[in-house]
């Protein structure tokens, strides 16, 4: 049987404008390595939103990455200033990862 590790995976939904300024963060707090996907739609607490709806709703994109707790910890408190006033959307779960020296 193939041996999991435990890691912790961090997704943040934030404004295009702001992406890599989360890029940014999470290298400073030691996470260099992870994905950025745009987001097509969505449907949040102003309402339905599209990328593409020519209404100047602002495009959207989602980190994700996958690290120890240490590290989600530290992102955290660069991100804590700054959470409500760009409306960051962040979720932190448990994963079980092959490899996880890599992470």
């Amino acid at each position: 049987m193939i041996a999991t590790y435990t890691r912790k995976r961090i997704d943040i939904l934030v404004d295009a404008p702001l992406c890599e300024w989360v890029v940014e963060q999470a290298a400073a707090a030691g996470i260099v390595h992870h994905s950025v996907l745009p987001v097509q739609s969505g449907l949040g607490r102003g309402g339905p939103w599209r990328d593409d709806d020519g209404y100047a709703s602002v495009a959207k994109r989602m980190f994700i990455a996958l690290t120890n707790g240490d590290k989600v910890d530290a992102l955290l408190e660069l991100l804590a200033p700054d959470i409500e006033r760009f409306g960051l959307v962040i979720a932190i779960q448990d994963v079980q990862v092959v490899r996880g020296e890599r992470f």
